[in-house]
């Protein structure tokens, strides 16, 4: 089990501007706002904002972020949490501790709904997204397997938009293009229970989706990762790796959403996922094995 790490880049940003970012532009879009009147109400040209929302340029000043805030309608509270996470314009990358993290490496957005929802986000609009999981993950589910693992009494943190959540996250749609590879624990092949006919029809649904990946190994991959292979991923759980806007970006769920970029904890887990698919079976190999397991799930569920 081992993960070599690469060498930190020299221009990466704060998690929390490249999250809080996205976050201005699509509240923006959600409500139709156009970036003239986001522009106007600045003070600023259009080009500006788009610098904003891209993360291109810091918020260096926190009444900018309240202003627009309050022109989206953000609650009071959720304003005055995004305010105390801005970064500023320069940071000290000396690192510290034992995950090798400077000041604002890491960014935990315990904001709630406003999180989850937040989180829905980069994962959907990332443009490059890696990640290992447990079971399978939004964009990959059958409606009976989704109705099953979104059950609130599995399901504390959604990972769709759910009618609970803030309804500019409803309009998030999937990035065009986005090249996706999901790293699934073998266990999934196995845990079915008394739901073995919903996840059967799951598993075939997963071996369809192999069947039509591109050769290239453009838009989505889906591998499985053997329980004999003990590597650095199995010690962290279900974790992701996002490029967003440019920039590479680790991102994990647990109690809260967390983010964090440049530290040597990131650089850990960005290399222990490379690893992870390195020891992943083969696409050929994946196939077979998640149809396989569909069939042995399909004489259990037969009466």
């Amino acid at each position: 089990m081992h993960a070599v790490l690469p060498s930190p880049a020299e221009t990466l940003k704060p998690p929390a501007q490249i999250v809080i970012a996205l976050y201005l532009r699509l509240l923006r879009e959600a409500q139709g706002i156009p970036q003239a009147k986001a522009a106007d109400l600045l003070g600023v040209n259009i080009s500006a904002v788009s610098r904003l929302e891209r993360a291109g340029t810091p918020i260096q000043r926190p009444e900018i972020l309240r202003a627009l805030l309050r022109l989206y309608g953000v609650e009071k509270q959720h304003t005055e949490f995004l305010v105390r996470s801005l970064p500023p314009k320069r940071r000290d990358r000396v690192e510290i501790g034992f995950a090798r993290r400077a000041l604002h490496d890491l960014w935990a957005d315990v904001a709630d709904t406003e999180a989850t929802a937040r989180h829905i986000a980069v994962m959907r609009s990332a443009s490059e997204v890696i990640e290992f999981c447990l079971r399978p993950p939004a964009g990959l589910r059958t409606q009976a397997y989704e109705q099953l693992v979104l059950d609130p009494g599995i399901c504390a943190i959604p990972d769709v938009p759910v009618p609970t959540l803030p309804t500019w996250v409803h309009k998030v749609g999937w990035a065009p293009g986005q090249r996706r590879t999901v790293m699934l624990d073998e266990v999934v092949l196995t845990q079915g229970g008394a739901h073995a006919a919903v996840v059967a029809a799951q598993l075939r649904y997963l071996a369809a989706l192999v069947d039509r990946e591109e050769p290239r190994g453009d838009g989505l991959r889906v591998r499985i990762l053997p329980l004999s292979e003990v590597v650095f991923v199995n010690t962290v759980g279900p974790v992701a790796e996002v490029t967003l806007y440019g920039q590479r970006m680790v991102a994990s769920i647990g109690l809260f959403p967390s983010y964090e970029t440049g530290s040597g904890a990131a650089r850990s887990i960005s290399a222990g996922l490379r690893e992870a698919l390195r020891k992943t079976w083969s696409r050929e190999e994946t196939h077979a094995r998640l149809r396989s397991a569909a069939e042995d799930m399909e004489r259990k569920a037969s009466p």
